[in-house]
């Protein structure tokens, strides 16, 4: 049947969408694909509170079944309030009805389609089929949707990596999951892949034929509500694909500008160091955070933690801003070295009941990183992430208790 998307607020999706970073971007292509698993952007829409804003509309609508129509009120109240001109439909009646229609339905359809990848994932043994379904809700029916209509391949089959709606602006078409005895009950045969029309690429763009530029991916796929739900190796290779295509560099980036211009306001002349930390992570921080890294099982068991995931969160990436922001040879790209840091650490540390210091020679310099981890061991975050020295090594030894030290003996 199809999906009135609006009425149906569940579990998966909101989890889904509450999950994104809020990432500024100038056009709406500046950010294409899986990326949107994790990102949630408005084109044109640069400032942080203006986003703040618009998300919170956004998910209103997601967790309380709002109809367009009092999306569209607070659209209007949120720009108004906001200031925000020079938008994309800005001016005319149906230009605004155009764009809030565009960021509901593909923030609605998205994040519905990505919770029942979940679902449907997670039932994939039981009811491993899938069949494409055209929905009759579609104003303006696309001949490529339509051909699709019914076809039925494995969930796993590589046609649904571009195929799974939604395919395009606008588009409404969903996927239903079927048992090996649907089949047979409903005398319904799998499809060949071969036969399937507007199968090939569009020779012009290069993109899947019938499917919209940026929306050739499955909407959940890259989304990992639970990363200790995945062996070790797989979060490993999860989280590096997801530290690389962009979206954690444009994190990074965009906290590292918030700060830069955050301390341009004179309310910070004459702060100490620790005062001036404090001020911006009350001012900026959103509560976001990004997995960097996974932690081996024996590091887990030699730590006390539940948990594979190393997380950084907005908070203490506020800090790393201000504390290397005069450091040019710390970039985005030290972040991604954390995996090989808690894989080979030449000593780790434990200074404190929750505070261990990883150490390890890479790339010609000596890396330095603390993990936290919460009292019950279910959550562990890198909260200091820097250059260090020989020095830095022995006084750390010192002051707290080794655990591991591959250049004597285990602690």
């Amino acid at each position: 049947m199809a999906v009135d998307y609006g009425s149906l607020p569940f579990l998966e999706a909101l989890a889904f969408f509450r999950a994104k970073l809020n990432l500024p971007t100038q056009r709406w292509d500046d950010l294409l694909g899986a990326a949107h698993d994790r990102a949630f952007v408005v084109a044109g829409a640069m400032q942080a509170d203006l986003l703040m804003d618009l998300r919170a509309a956004v998910e209103q609508a997601i967790a309380e079944g709002t109809t367009i129509e009092t999306f569209r009120k607070d659209f209007k109240k949120i720009v108004a309030e906001r200031g925000w001109t020079g938008w994309t439909g800005e001016g005319t009646k149906a230009g605004e009805a155009w764009r809030t229609r565009v960021i509901y339905d593909t923030n609605l359809f998205s994040s519905y389609s990505a919770g029942r990848y979940r679902q449907m994932k997670e039932i994939a043994d039981l009811r491993p089929w899938w069949r494409y379904r055209h929905s009759p809700a579609s104003v303006v029916p696309r001949k490529e949707h339509l051909a699709w209509d019914g076809v039925i391949l494995k969930h796993d089959d590589p046609w649904w990596d571009a195929h799974t709606p939604p395919c395009g602006w606008g588009c409404k078409c969903y996927v239903e999951t079927l048992a090996e005895r649907d089949l047979k009950k409903q005398g319904l045969t799998v499809t060949d892949r071969e036969k399937i029309q507007y199968n090939g690429k569009d020779p012009d763009t290069g993109l899947p034929l019938g499917v919209d530029k940026g929306w050739d991916y499955q909407p959940g796929k890259t989304w990992f509500p639970d990363m200790d739900k995945y062996d070790y190796v797989t979060a490993k290779q999860l989280i590096a694909a997801n530290m690389a295509d962009g979206v954690f560099d444009r994190w990074i980036q965009r906290i590292n500008e918030q700060v830069a211009e955050e301390l341009k306001k004179p309310e910070y002349a004459g702060l100490d160091k620790k005062a001036t930390e404090a001020r911006l992570r009350q001012q900026l921080d959103r509560k976001e955070e990004y997995p960097v890294a996974a932690l081996p099982q024996e590091e887990m068991e030699r730590l006390g933690v539940s948990t594979q995931v190393v997380l950084l969160s907005e908070y203490d990436a506020i800090k790393q801003a201000y504390s290397r922001k005069d450091d040019p040879n710390f970039t985005v790209d030290v972040y991604r070295a954390v995996q090989s840091i808690l894989e080979s650490a030449e000593l780790i540390v434990r200074e404190g009941d929750q505070s261990t210091v990883w150490f390890r020679d890479q790339d010609g310099r000596l890396h330095v990183a603390v993990l936290w981890q919460t009292k019950t061991g279910k959550g562990l975050y890198l909260k200091s992430l820097r250059f260090g020295s020989a020095s830095d090594k022995k006084r750390s030894k010192k002051k707290g208790d080794v655990l591991l030290d591959r250049s004597g003996s285990e602690g």
